[in-house]
């Protein structure tokens, strides 16, 4: 770099006949080089530490804009230093004389500079992304085809099964109509579910026409004792939501309400957006929240829930259990809108 630069610099100089031997223009343009190269890793670390985000572009400019203005101190200062240093013929000036004419003579190289490496960085970093990206889905698809069998078996618990043909096997004697609607909405509900298998992700009023399926299965089974409401407002019935995501948790919401008292219950499943995150909320209110389950989730539903957004959207996916007041649970699902799921 010095050898190009100080010779362009020299020739230059020479065609205006004021020039100086070409071994100092090559020291001076060397010792610009060696310079940036000391500051490049202090850049590129900065760059992957804080990279450019669309929601945090105002605070990434004021940082970069800062970090651009200490460059500018200090790349002539260890210019000026080294050429002072290891240049004879220029000691005649004094210190602060070399770096006040380095100050006077680098802010555009300067500034040129820092941004190539900038964009130079973030193409690094880029490129890092998509390779820690491309790994993990294929580690991720080694595991698809169990992974959907055990989401099935996950889903859809034995119980389940077992207590709604239970309930349909009563009702042949009692109410064979219903009996038939029983059997008629597990059909339905099992190849739906065989159907969405073959998706990670569905819009929501798929998922929900799924829900209504499951939902009439149990007011069979629990009469009037058991109302269930959904309160989605039409602008989120085309958010891509994981597929099989409500039904265990309006089933544990139901195990735990209405399935160990003998009263009513309500379970009411909400649906809103806040800036680009979808909040699903599932409500009972006949349950309650030990305090360790609070902190930690109980049941096999909300372990599967939480290690298939893990598995789809990493640390942007969440699913809380609060207590409500005076009585009831919630269980709160949070998904990214509009973000590729990792499968």
């Amino acid at each position: 770099m010095g050898l190009l630069t100080g010779t362009m610099a020299h020739v230059g100089d020479w065609s205006h006949n004021n020039y100086l031997p070409l071994a100092h223009y090559v020291t001076w343009f060397g010792l610009l080089g060696f310079s940036w190269a000391l500051l490049t890793p202090f850049l590129f670390l900065f760059t992957r530490k804080f990279p450019f985000t669309h929601d945090l572009w105002l605070r990434r400019t004021l940082q970069y804009a800062l970090v651009t203005l200490i460059l500018l101190f200090a790349q002539p200062t260890i210019d000026a230093g080294l050429g002072w240093l290891v240049y004879p013929p220029d000691r005649h000036q004094s210190w602060f004389d070399t770096v006040a004419f380095e100050f006077d003579n680098s802010h555009v190289p300067v500034l040129e500079s820092a941004a190539i490496l900038y964009l130079l960085a973030a193409y690094q970093n880029a490129k890092r992304e998509a390779r820690r990206r491309r790994l993990r889905e294929a580690q991720l698809e080694s595991r698809v085809a169990s992974a959907e069998l055990e989401m099935l078996r996950m889903q859809l618990h034995p119980h389940f099964l077992f207590n709604t043909l239970q309930a349909a096997t009563i009702l042949v004697h009692e109410d064979p109509a219903a009996a038939e609607r029983v059997l008629l909405r597990l059909s339905e509900l099992l190849r739906v579910a065989l159907s969405d298998m073959q998706h990670s992700e569905v819009p929501l009023e798929q998922e929900l026409k799924f829900l209504e399926h499951y939902v009439e299965i149990q007011k069979q089974r629990f009469q009037e004792r058991l109302e269930v409401r959904i309160d989605t407002p039409p602008e989120t019935l085309s958010i891509k939501v994981p597929s099989l995501l409500l039904q265990p948790l309006v089933e544990n919401a139901i195990h735990h309400g209405i399935g160990h008292i003998k009263g009513t219950d309500t379970v009411i499943v909400f649906a809103r957006t806040a800036g680009d995150t979808l909040i699903l909320d599932v409500n009972n209110y006949a349950s309650t929240l030990s305090a360790e389950a609070e902190s930690r989730g109980h049941g096999m539903g909300l372990r599967n829930v939480r290690a298939r957004l893990e598995q789809m959207y990493g640390d942007r996916a969440s699913v809380q259990l609060t207590s409500l007041e005076p009585k009831g649970v919630r269980a709160r699902v949070t998904i990214p809108i509009n973000a590729e799921a990792r499968t």
